[in-house]
């Protein structure tokens, strides 16, 4: 098999693997996702709806109490009265009604169905198996309660699943009771599961999309090494690494931009709905339950991880604003996350250089920062770009206790991966990659001659590049 085929093949695999890998991984955190939302959403709902039902038992309760609070245990007279009065209390359409049964379940209020008043209804079963009105009862006597129970929607003529409060009027022996039909909050749930869907779906086929492409695009160098001297093919392996890492650049800003704008959009929505419920409850004079609080918690802070994660895959400020103001941004996150003094030195100016090489600028930048951060156990760094001799000269430095040593020649056996990956990328733009360390501090220095970038603009750009980035 020729050594083109296999390194061929090698990268096929590779992205089959990442693609296969990467499908797998966001779709089960999609899916994972997708079950918290919506299981936060019904519960958020319910609780509305537990609430409503409390707040319409208070009403009807104050309806009838100038007659209850005076009636003796058998008034006949009394009873019928308030009878009548929890008969016309309709809400919602037809759908919200208060019913009415004793204790030893003979109905005597269900203005829905009136011809069962007087019947009784204690061995009625639901199609769940379930004695509804002995359940109702018991919820009723035991202080009130919720039942959730299949029942007759009257606006619809169908079986629906109900949400039903209970409660007790001791004097006469009475479960009085109301409740609402979740249609509505299933067809909600249904909803926000089918938009959820939907974007699994469209992420799915992106990361299809990237695989498929980037085995085209592997296959079709391929070819083409296949008929190329030694001097061209090395060339072009070159050129395939740069593309791969483009790629995955590619895909991470992608990915970022998938969570920043799609993820985190469905988060802050939930935010805002849990925020405004606590609003809803403090205008009740309800407080806040526990459960609801620390839900807003969790969330801000899934927010804020989410949204760490997606500048980490790839920072927005490097694509608007260039490379220096990218780096400044990095130097302050990084100095205020881990109190080590960060100067930055830059040109005055703003010229966006190639973005192949911001990114790889930025990446030496962001590698260096983090090694300081877990081994050099400095209080100072410095990062240092400039233009000198017609080389664009990045130097980052700190006063730590040294890491290890390495050059572009002969990379140390301490050497990390992610700083091997560096020195090739920089190597790519045909620059030079150095890091010196000793007890006295780490000095990385990143340097890509300008022929490498002064293509990029025109002629009459070219003297300003020589003062500016």
């Amino acid at each position: 098999m020729p050594f083109s085929f296999r390194i061929q093949l090698f990268a096929v695999i590779q992205v089959i693997l990442t693609a296969l890998f990467t499908y797998i991984f966001v779709t089960n955190e999609y899916r994972d996702l997708s079950e918290q939302n919506v299981a936060t959403l019904e519960a958020f709902l319910i609780e509305q709806k537990q609430q409503e039902l409390k707040n319409y038992t208070e009403i009807a309760k104050a309806s009838i109490q100038h007659i209850y609070a005076g009636a003796a245990k058998d008034d006949p007279v009394a009873q019928e009265l308030v009878a009548n009065i929890l008969s016309t209390l309709i809400y919602d359409g037809h759908d919200g009604y208060f019913f009415v049964y004793d204790e030893y379940g003979t109905n005597i209020v269900l203005p829905t169905e009136p011809y069962r008043v007087g019947q009784n209804y204690w061995d009625l079963l639901n199609d769940k198996g379930e004695p509804t009105i002995q359940i109702l009862i018991e919820n009723a006597k035991n202080g009130g309660d919720f039942y959730r129970y299949p029942w007759n929607q009257p606006s619809t003529e169908t079986i629906t699943e109900k949400l039903s409060y209970s409660d007790f009027l001791p004097k006469w022996g009475w479960m009085m009771g109301t409740g609402v039909y979740l249609d509505n909050v299933q067809q909600q749930l249904i909803s926000v599961q089918t938009a959820i869907d939907e974007h699994t779906d469209n992420t799915r086929f992106i990361i299809l999309f990237v695989a498929m492409s980037s085995i085209f695009v592997i296959f079709t160098i391929g070819t083409i090494l296949h008929f190329t001297q030694k001097k061209e093919s090395d060339k072009q392996i070159d050129q395939l690494g740069q593309k791969i890492i483009t790629l995955q650049e590619d895909e991470q800003r992608h990915i970022s931009r998938e969570l920043h704008d799609g993820i985190v959009q469905i988060l802050v929505s939930i935010k805002y709905s849990l925020e405004a419920t606590g609003k809803f409850l403090a205008h009740q004079n309800v407080e806040k339950p526990v459960p609801l609080i620390q839900a807003q918690t969790n969330l801000s802070n899934a927010i804020t991880d989410i949204r760490r994660i997606s500048h980490h895959l790839h920072p927005r400020i490097l694509d608007e604003l260039g490379l220096s103001d990218a780096m400044e941004a990095l130097g302050k996150e990084f100095s205020e996350r881990t109190n080590i003094a960060v100067t930055i030195t830059k040109p005055a100016l703003s010229k966006l250089l190639p973005d192949h090489i911001n990114i790889t600028l930025y990446r030496v930048v962001q590698e260096s920062l983090m090694n300081i951060e877990k081994h050099a156990q400095a209080t100072k760094t410095s990062i240092d770009l400039a233009i000198m001799d017609n080389w664009l000269t990045l130097t980052i430095r700190d006063n730590g206790i040294g890491m290890y040593e390495m050059n572009e020649n002969e990379p140390s056996l301490h050497s990390g991966i992610g700083t091997r990956n560096l020195a090739e990328r920089v190597k790519y733009h045909r620059g030079q990659f150095k890091l010196s360390s000793s007890r006295k501090g780490t000095t990385v220095v990143a340097k890509i001659p300008r022929s490498a970038f002064a293509h990029h603009y025109t002629q009459k750009q070219e003297p300003i590049l020589a003062e500016s980035i």
